[in-house]
């Protein structure tokens, strides 16, 4: 169905107010790069002041495609582009912060965390609970067909990474006592990474059974369940932690199933 010209200026002057938005994000960006040159010791609490601009310009693409399928009845894969290129800004962002490691020890968290410790947990809870909520939005207005869908895997073990990285498990040790401040958001936040790093396992799971049969998607669940192991353990859950290891044992078995599969194919040739 041909869009009237009518349509399409109704559709141009809805939009207005969001690419506004959009350009007065940006300039914000500009100015915390300006700051963070000028006072290099707080460039990562302005790092992290971008990191929101940016999600909020992610959702003002999304804004700009729903607007699209209501008035125009047609996504605007421009928008959705733009949304998903910034995410990935976002991301690395975060990543360049906390870092992208997920086998370094628990512990270690606090000492890369020094450098932004006047982010208290209810913040660090609502970054993390924006990353996974943008996310899921996009992936849903990006459709079940999109040519990104196992890419998307990627991207949530990224934030589930990421989310791990950013939570101070020292402190949730130290402050156990309900009466301590932030100790609902600290174990909200524990809730959550657990959530995210169990939810990414599965996805590649999904991924290697659905689409790959690629040894590495089930190699990088296993790495993920095994940083999801270790917290249960840090916290004495042992029943967890049990059903954990079970699973990764069967996992590691199929590996190897696999590679003998692939080792005799070799053979008869």
């Amino acid at each position: 169905m041909a869009i009237s010209k009518a349509e399409k200026a109704a559709y141009n002057d809805y939009i207005i107010q969001f690419k506004r938005d959009i350009d007065e994000a940006n300039r914000h960006i500009k100015e915390a790069e300006q700051i963070k040159k000028k006072m290099p010791r707080i460039a990562p609490y302005k790092d992290v002041e971008i990191v929101l601009e940016h999600l909020k310009t992610i959702m003002l693409h999304i804004s700009q495609n729903d607007a699209s399928v209501e008035m125009l009845q047609i996504k605007k894969e421009s928008s959705l582009n733009d949304a998903r290129k910034t995410f990935y800004k976002a991301l690395q962002l975060m990543e360049n912060i906390v870092g992208a490691d997920i086998d370094r020890s628990l512990a270690d968290n606090s000492e890369h965390l020094a450098k932004i410790d006047r982010i208290n947990p209810l913040q660090v809870l609502r970054i993390i609970q924006r990353f996974s909520t943008i996310l899921s939005i996009l992936i849903d207005r990006m459709g079940t067909g999109s040519k990104w869908k196992w890419s998307f895997v990627d991207l949530f073990a990224r934030v589930a990474v990421m989310s791990r990285n950013l939570i101070n498990f020292s402190d949730i040790q130290k402050y156990r006592d309900p009466r301590t401040e932030f100790y609902q958001e600290r174990q909200q936040l524990l809730a959550v990474c657990k959530n995210n790093l169990k939810d990414a396992a599965l996805q590649y799971r999904t991924k290697y059974e659905q689409s790959t049969k690629a040894t590495g998607d089930i190699q990088k669940s296993i790495e993920l369940l095994t940083a999801l192991r270790k917290i249960h353990a840090l916290f004495g859950e042992a029943d967890e932690a049990k059903k954990i290891k079970t699973t990764i044992d069967a996992m590691r078995q199929k590996i190897e199933e696999r590679e003998k599969e692939e080792e005799q194919k070799k053979k008869k040739f």
